[in-house]
């Protein structure tokens, strides 16, 4: 069966499934480097005679089935569109994973890796995700350093070929995690995504955010330490990110972000390494992918006095 074919089927299940007229093509084609886009959901752009409106269709990808947790993106999606920062849902269906958006037509676009280089797209990007604590609170709580264990368990069940210093840096990690949770943390709703691909763009300066695949209770920080990962490679900026958000930087808190930032890297470093060996999908640079993660990761343990933040946080 095709996609199409399988789309077709799907859309007739759903409150669209008596529309006429549907036309389906295909949306945003996966990438997974660098930008992981359109990764985990295949995605169609639905057309229909029946009125101006057009659908944006998500079908979570046969070989992430019980690794993607369809309901808690689907509640994010939700709490997002409530907060007036993402598309809204025009329906869910849990038996076939499969979430359907109201379509945001050109000029809306995903920011690329070059618009994180604006302050305005950063700023719009961190407002948003303000928005979006304001939510309540989700079923789902995201542990950065509980998901990275689970993926490295994950790896060697797979049997997932893995480079020899990953044990030195899953270890560091776990320190950082430690260091964190002693100092104890605050929990709200979070986006927990910093890909630029995951940001949307509109008209008239707007910022909103998609893709809720790791929306949940977590620390507001690491909401910001992912974002902040992604777009600057330098310390300076991440403390204009830092004032941004609270207005000042402390040194604490740059010293949990960054943590939370390394913590992110190792774990999508796993994730793509063990997809580049479990999943059919060849076509896609999963290898490339995690070893970038896990690049930028070894970066960062290798600044002098990085090990020393986790005594300050």
């Amino acid at each position: 069966m095709s996609g199409i074919e399988t789309v077709a089927g799907v859309l007739a299940r759903s409150p669209w499934g008596k529309r006429r007229g549907l036309v389906v093509r295909p949306g945003v084609p996966a990438i997974a480097s660098p930008m992981w886009q359109a990764v985990e959901w295949s995605n169609w752009i639905v057309t229909s005679e029946e009125g101006p409106k057009t659908l944006f269709l998500k079908m979570l990808e046969p070989d992430l089935l019980g690794l993607i947790d369809a309901t808690a993106a689907h509640a994010g999606a939700v709490a997002g569109a409530a907060a007036g920062v993402a598309p809204l849902v025009e329906f869910y269906l849990p038996e076939d994973r499969t979430i359907g958006f109201a379509y945001l037509p050109s000029p809306w676009r995903s920011a690329w890796l070059d618009d994180l280089q604006k302050p305005d797209v950063v700023a719009g990007a961190i407002a948003a995700k303000k928005a979006f604590r304001q939510s309540a609170s989700l079923a789902r709580v995201w542990d950065v350093f509980a998901e990275a264990d689970s993926w490295a368990a994950r790896a060697e069940t797979s049997g997932t070929a893995l480079p020899s210093d990953i044990s030195a840096i899953l270890d560091a990690v776990r320190e950082g995690g430690k260091a964190i949770a002693a100092a104890g943390k605050d929990l709200a709703p979070c986006h927990n995504d910093g890909q630029a691909s995951n940001l949307l763009l509109g008209p008239e300066g707007q910022v909103w955010l998609c893709d809720f695949d790791c929306a949940g209770q977590a620390d507001p920080y690491y909401d910001l330490a992912v974002l902040l990962n992604e777009a600057h490679a330098f310390e300076n900026d991440w403390r204009a990110g830092l004032e941004m958000h609270d207005g000042a930087c402390h040194d604490s808190v740059l010293n949990r972000c960054r943590i939370y930032g390394l913590a992110d890297d190792v774990l999508w470093g796993f994730v793509g390494l063990v997809l580049s060996h479990t999943s059919p999908r060849r076509g896609l640079e999963f290898l490339k992918y995690g070893e970038w993660r896990l690049l930028r990761a070894r970066m960062a343990l290798r600044q002098p006095g990085f090990l020393s933040r986790f005594h300050k946080v």
